[in-house]
């Protein structure tokens, strides 16, 4: 059984949020190393820190499975996908369950 169009736009919606939440996470770390940089030639920018952290804290909210769920894809959703697609291929199923009964 192919996959249908619900399950390919669950799969490109987690694509983006995974691009979307690296792009975030290297954006936080740049931040840091500009924070480090400028501290290190001694330039002080009090505002930058409640800044970063305010923008930390966002991310960690947003992209939580348990406090705020905005229309991201679990991985229940995806592992769904997957228990869907292995149950529909009999040769996909054999392995699966000869690997799931290995010691």
């Amino acid at each position: 059984m192919a996959m249908n169009d619900t399950d390919f736009n669950l799969v490109l919606r987690a694509k983006r949020q995974i691009h979307r939440e690296s792009a975030l996470r290297s954006f936080l770390l740049a931040g840091v190393c500009v924070t480090a940089g400028l501290q290190l030639f001694g330039i002080d920018l009090p505002f930058i820190y409640p800044l970063l952290f305010l923008i930390l804290f966002i991310s960690l909210v947003l992209n939580s499975d348990v406090i705020a769920n905005f229309g991201l894809v679990t991985k229940r959703d995806l592992v769904k996908v997957i228990d869907r697609h292995i149950h529909n291929d009999p040769d996909v199923l054999a392995r699966y369950a000869e690997l799931k009964n290995r010691p």
